[in-house]
């Protein structure tokens, strides 16, 4: 049920939050009034993807996002329990997936979403799973500082999207366990990027949504790590 309702809230940000003018706050009652919108599994085979609230035929990532957000968060309670790690990886899980929707939809990491998730973080230190509170200030520091300098070496090769991500996940994950998802993230983003060139589906000039591997690279170790901070 929690993996349900978070794979709608992912929908619900994917489909609104790019949206958004600047200075523009989302409309939260829409999500109740339009809930069949994003949350699918109830009609989706019946219905054949056709929305029963706007009559439109959806992407088949409401459905896939819906699944993931299941599995995710079904896995993440096999493997901690009902415990305080389990309730955290559930908001992180919402986070990082609806960040990489987003990317590979619209190739941008939302301010809107960044900064909320740093606060949670810096919150998230205060409890006696996660790091300490000076862990979390040099991960952040380190997670955002390192990201910048490739960013600046690489010339637009890296976002300021995807450099405030790195910062995100060093304050989650803290120091020194930011320099491993990290490095998870560049190696994974690294092959994806090989594969579409061999497979000429896209050239080196091609824009590549890198927050999805930072991502997946920061989830693999809040799996390993959360346990043993």
């Amino acid at each position: 049920m929690i993996g349900w309702v978070i794979g709608g809230l992912v929908n619900w940000a994917a489909d609104v939050l790019p949206g958004l003018q600047p200075g523009e706050r989302p409309d939260f009652s829409a999500v109740w009034r339009a809930r069949a919108h994003y949350w699918v599994l109830t009609w989706w085979r019946q219905r054949q993807g056709v929305c029963p609230h706007c009559e439109q035929k959806l992407k088949r990532r409401h459905l896939a996002v819906n699944l993931i957000a299941i599995i995710l968060t079904t896995a993440m309670a096999l493997h901690w329990g009902w415990a305080l790690e389990t309730i955290v990886g559930w908001l992180y899980v919402f986070f990082f997936l609806a960040v990489t929707v987003i990317d590979f939809e619209h190739h941008r990491v939302l301010n809107i979403m960044i900064a909320p998730a740093a606060l949670v973080a810096a919150l998230i230190s205060l409890l006696p799973i996660a790091p300490e509170p000076l862990s979390v200030v040099l991960g952040g520091m380190v997670g955002f500082g390192l990201f910048l300098l490739l960013a600046l070496i690489g010339r637009g090769a890296l976002g300021m999207g995807d450099v405030k991500l790195a910062g995100v996940i060093g304050m989650m994950l803290g120091f020194p366990n930011v320099i491993t998802a990290l490095m998870v993230g560049a190696i994974l983003g690294g092959v994806g990027a090989a594969v579409m060139l061999i497979t000429r589906k896209a050239t080196r000039k091609t824009a590549i949504a890198y927050a999805p591997y930072l991502a997946f690279g920061a989830l693999l170790t809040i799996w390993w790590k959360l346990r043993i901070f």
